[in-house]
């Protein structure tokens, strides 16, 4: 009887100290801390169209400044090196887009505002509404089926995909809508009003706007 008392005392003993050390398994300690995530948000580059700027012309109207969203987070951590990660404010501060103004010229522009894809310096030269019979009045038809006339460009498609609205400097607003077999890679040929417009513009260096509606 003695044994059996003692052997049950014993086992008493080791399941409290048992049920003791899983507690203490089970309890971790934590720690809590703050972290700041900061992300920049990049300015974009707008264009519109303005009656207050000549023809041909493009004037920046102001510059940019990028935005920002900071994220302020608790961070907690067990002994076990286990994160959990909770959102505690969130401030965001909305970008200033740089602006440009664009001048109108004769060709009928829409008004959307437009971004800006990219800026490329291409080699530019004239051609007449009718190439074949420069002094004609009746236009030829351009590769997308167009009527050729001012505000319409012929260009690589391979650099400028045709449908692609530009701005050039110097010249205005155009819609790329045409190819030519002499047009390749950084080249552009922009159809004027008339014969004598060609021979005037002649062969330059122009500054090509390539815009996306927005």
């Amino acid at each position: 009887m003695r044994d059996c008392a003692r052997s049950g005392w014993v086992f008493a003993v080791l399941v409290i100290a048992g049920i003791a050390f899983a507690g203490m398994q089970g309890s971790t300690d934590k720690k809590t801390e703050t972290r700041v995530e900061r992300k920049e948000i990049p300015s974009a580059v707008v264009y519109a169209f303005s009656r207050e700027v000549g023809p041909g012309r493009l004037v920046k109207l102001n510059d940019g400044k990028p935005g920002s969203v900071v994220r302020t987070y608790k961070i907690t951590i067990d002994s076990n090196k286990q994160q959990e990660k909770e959102l505690v404010k969130e401030e965001r501060i909305e970008p200033i887009p740089t602006r440009y103004l664009m001048g109108k010229n004769r060709y009928v522009s829409d008004r959307h505002l437009y971004s800006r894809g990219r800026v490329l310096t291409m080699s530019a030269s004239a051609y007449p509404p009718n190439p074949r019979r420069p002094f004609s009045r009746t236009p030829s038809n351009t590769a997308t089926g167009r009527p050729a006339g001012f505000g319409l460009a012929a260009v690589d498609p391979r650099v400028i995909p045709l449908g692609t609205p530009l701005y050039i400097e110097g010249y205005g607003f155009a819609l790329a809508a045409d190819t030519g077999g002499a047009i390749k890679g950084k080249r552009i040929d922009l159809c004027m009003s008339s014969h004598g417009a060609c021979i005037a513009f002649g062969r330059r260096q122009v500054k090509v706007h390539i815009l996306r509606r927005r």
